[in-house]
Parts: structure tokens; C-alpha cells; sequence
């Protein structure tokens, strides 16, 4: 069986100009269209590029509201609950959603979290770096009742124009502060309770250094009488 190979053969020689001017032509073309291909994915790419940088200026630009539990700063075993507006503009018709609802050990005082206006009123504002701390329970005080460790809460807001933003949602999980390692930090409640006893103690020392005083001063007058009788 014979293979037969045909090769293409062009004899440039006999091209007339005008078939060099179609070749100029056709390769006018190409180089035209690659080159605009290439401008139009260097466009596309500059307005991905663009795109970016105004979506992050934006993003940064937006309020960032952020609750949490938090440790208090007077008495390191109480627990505060903190509303925080960790963005760069103002966050307006703050409404914070708790599930399930907050149950505390203090809930029988004044003034219970639960039922208190931070949660049950949106704030109508909050500046960037706002900063809104309410007690919210005594760390062993909680562990012993046996009360929820965890609860899911919702932030709805708007941003300084009075657009809603899209809600966020954190977990606050307590059950992690009965199962970490820490040191002990004394702060003002600690020295102040330490204050209190020893005024305490010192008051009782000067009550019994003046019963002291009282009993060996009778035990001396009685000595002085006897003395008296005696020399008599």
C-alpha cells in the first residue's frame, strides 16, 4: 500500500502585488483584532481592579456592630454584656435579638438585662467606637444555677443614610470561661474589698485593746484599794 504526502508548496515569486497587499491586508486584521482583545481584557481586568477597591472602601466605610460577653472591669467574676460599633461610620436603629432570651441570676434586682431597653428598644444611634456595657451576671453565681451557656443573638442596623445592612449573627458561648486557665488579676473591687477588712480589723483591734485597757484598770483600782485596807 503506497502513502502519498502532499506538501503545500507557495511560490512567493510569482505573488502579484496585489496579492501582497491582501496578505498586508489580512495581517492588518489579525493584529488588529489581537490587539483589541487584549484592550478589552485589560479593561475588564481594571474594572474587576476598580470594582475591588470601591467594595472595600465601602465596606470600610460601614458600621460594624458587634455584641459580646465580656469580663468586668471592677470585679473580674461578674460578666458584663457589651454593644460595640466597631466601624468607621455612625449605625443607626440598632435592634439586638437574643435567643433564647436572656436569663440571669440577677434577673430578681432592679433592673433586669432581659427586660431593659437595650433589648427590647432599638438604639437610634451609635457613633463609630460606641461603646455600651451592661451587667449581666456573677460568673459562679451563673455555674451554680444551672442556667444556658449559650445563646445566638441578631444585630439589625442601618448605616448613616438610613440603609438597612445585612444582619449579623454571632454566637455567644459562656461555657468557654469555666474550662480556661488565667491568672488572677486584683483590680479596683479586690482592693477595695481588701480596704473594707482592714478597717474591719482594725476597729476590732482597737475595741479590744480598749476592753484591755478598761479590764487592767479595774484590776489595778481594786489593787489600790486592797493595798489601802491592808495598810490600814
Amino acid at each position: 500500500m503506497t502513502h502519498e504526502l502532499t506538501v503545500l508548496a507557495v511560490d512567493f515569486g510569482a505573488w502579484t502585488p496585489d496579492d501582497w497587499s491582501a496578505l498586508a491586508g489580512g495581517a492588518s486584521a489579525v493584529l488588529t483584532l489581537f490587539t483589541v482583545v487584549i484592550a478589552v481584557a485589560a479593561a475588564a481586568y481594571a474594572k474587576q481592579q476598580v470594582d475591588l477597591a470601591r467594595q472595600l472602601r465601602e465596606d470600610q466605610a460601614q458600621p460594624f456592630v458587634v455584641v459580646d460577653f465580656d469580663d468586668n472591669p471592677v470585679w473580674n467574676k461578674a460578666i458584663d454584656f457589651v454593644v460595640e460599633n466597631m466601624g468607621q461610620t455612625l449605625a443607626r436603629n440598632v435592634r439586638i435579638k437574643i435567643d433564647p432570651p436572656f436569663q440571669t441570676t440577677l434577673d430578681d434586682g432592679a433592673h433586669p438585662l432581659p427586660s431593659s431597653p437595650l433589648l427590647t428598644q432599638p438604639i437610634p444611634s451609635l457613633p463609630p467606637g460606641k461603646r455600651i456595657t451592661a451587667l449581666f451576671d456573677i460568673s459562679h453565681q451563673r455555674h451554680s444555677a444551672g442556667l444556658p451557656m449559650t445563646y445566638t443573638a441578631t444585630v439589625e442596623f442601618e448605616d448613616a443614610h438610613g440603609k438597612p445592612q445585612e444582619p449579623l449573627t454571632y454566637i455567644l458561648d459562656l461555657s468557654i470561661r469555666y474550662s480556661l486557665l488565667s491568672f488572677t488579676e486584683y483590680r479596683t473591687h479586690d482592693a477595695a474589698k481588701a480596704l473594707k477588712e482592714i478597717s474591719k480589723t482594725l476597729k476590732e483591734t482597737r475595741r479590744d485593746l480598749r476592753g484591755e485597757f478598761y479590764r487592767r484598770s479595774r484590776v489595778e483600782a481594786v489593787s489600790d484599794d486592797t493595798e489601802d485596807t491592808d495598810s490600814v
